[in-house]
């Protein structure tokens, strides 16, 4: 089996240490950012406003080399300061990208407050290390830390980040690795909420309900402060904290879901191209939607089927659940009916298993049925076969 090399770009995320001073002078560098956030989008409205007048990144960029000959602005590094205004631009050009398209909201770019403002930036520094800790340093924020060497590649860009709970930062490489292509048959996934990945081999993940207890209890305790007290301050800072352990919990599930998806069937994987905007406007579904995070899942699922010589595929959704993987034939899914039942050809299955093999059945454009001889042993053993009393 041949391999080939093939460079990829990866983002490598490490906690990050700064002393006391280091994480006054961050503080300031952000409530900098979020003002030059603020002024920028200030100017580009008003130019279209007085004037009709489009102002691009560039004319910004001119714009801050002047200012930069103040002190305040040229105490931190430029390229830091410039990835604001270029994060503006992509937001305008989103933004004009949805007034083409029509249907809905446009959504503005939007004016920050200081207590949600920006929260990272990206510089171009060298990653010094002795072996143990490595660093880079920023100007005028001092010295960042990390544990271990710097990762395997050259690294392109850093992103200092910082949350509730820590400073981080997210070193983007590129790096070589050697592939050899996945021989194994393609998997088809079908997304849900009851199971929140089914697999056309009759596994499934079970979906998650977030256990919201300790996030309602600091909820009511901030309700109770009074508003501008330093007391609400603190609230507030606890209940984002919460909100980060939560975030941070489910993301490393996701990981471990989608590595063994990849590492114990295969890396060519089938998966359903959801509109999920248009899915959460369902009232009493939107929260379980939201919370099984099917985006994040096809996105882990992309890098790390490239990285195992695999790919993903996607399919139309229409009618995946209705329809029979044995026959073709349709009927109607209520979402409380858990087995799929054909009176046509007899097929009993779970439904989200035989709306996964209708997903890989797409994929290769097959009709019901019709898997090719090499695959066909590979999907009897689906085992999601259920009995008739189920």
């Amino acid at each position: 089996m041949a391999s080939e090399s093939k460079l990829v770009t990866r983002t490598v995320t490490r906690k990050a240490y700064l002393s006391k001073a280091g994480h006054r002078n961050l503080s300031e560098l952000f409530g900098q950012l979020t003002w030059l956030w603020n002024i920028a989008l200030h100017r580009r409205k008003q130019a279209w406003i007085e004037r009709e007048e489009s102002v691009s990144y560039y004319d910004q960029c001119k714009m801050l080399t002047k200012a930069r000959r103040d002190p305040v602005w040229s105490r931190f590094p430029v390229m830091a300061q410039r990835s604001v205004l270029q994060r503006l631009d992509r937001a305008y050009g989103r933004f004009f990208d949805r007034v083409k398209a029509g249907g809905e909201k446009p959504g503005h770019p939007r004016f920050k407050p200081g207590d949600r403002g920006i929260r990272s930036f990206e510089v171009t520094t060298p990653v010094r290390t002795n072996g143990r800790w490595s660093w880079v340093v920023v100007k005028g924020v001092g010295r960042i830390r990390f544990r271990g060497g710097p990762p395997e590649g050259g690294v392109k860009l850093i992103r200092v980040c910082h949350t509730a709970r820590r400073v981080k930062v997210q070193l983007v490489v590129e790096r070589q690795i050697e592939v050899s292509p996945d021989r194994r048959p393609t998997v088809g996934l079908d997304m849900g909420i009851r199971a929140r990945v089914a697999l056309s081999t009759g596994e499934s993940v079970p979906g998650v309900k977030l256990d919201r207890r300790e996030l309602k209890r600091r909820q009511r305790r901030l309700s109770r402060a009074r508003r501008g007290s330093r007391n609400r301050g603190k609230r507030k800072a606890e209940l984002a904290r919460e909100w980060q352990r939560v975030r941070d919990r489910e993301h490393g599930a996701l990981h471990e879901i989608t590595a063994a998806i990849v590492r114990d069937h295969s890396a060519n994987l089938a998966v359903e191209d959801l509109r999920i905007p248009n899915m959460v406007r369902n009232r009493r579904l939107a929260r379980a939607i939201h919370e099984q995070q099917w985006g994040a899942i096809v996105r882990m699922l992309g890098y790390k089927a490239e990285s195992a010589g695999g790919s993903v595929t996607t399919v139309a959704p229409h009618h995946t659940s209705r329809e029979c993987s044995g026959c073709g034939r349709h009927r109607d899914m209520p979402l409380g009916i858990r087995v799929y039942r054909c009176t046509a050809c007899g097929l009993v299955m779970d439904r989200d298993v035989n709306a996964a093999r209708n997903v890989l059945q797409r994929a290769f454009g097959l009709n019901p049925g019709g898997d090719p001889p090499e695959r066909a042993e590979h999907h009897r053993r689906a085992g999601a076969v259920l009995p008739a009393s189920a």
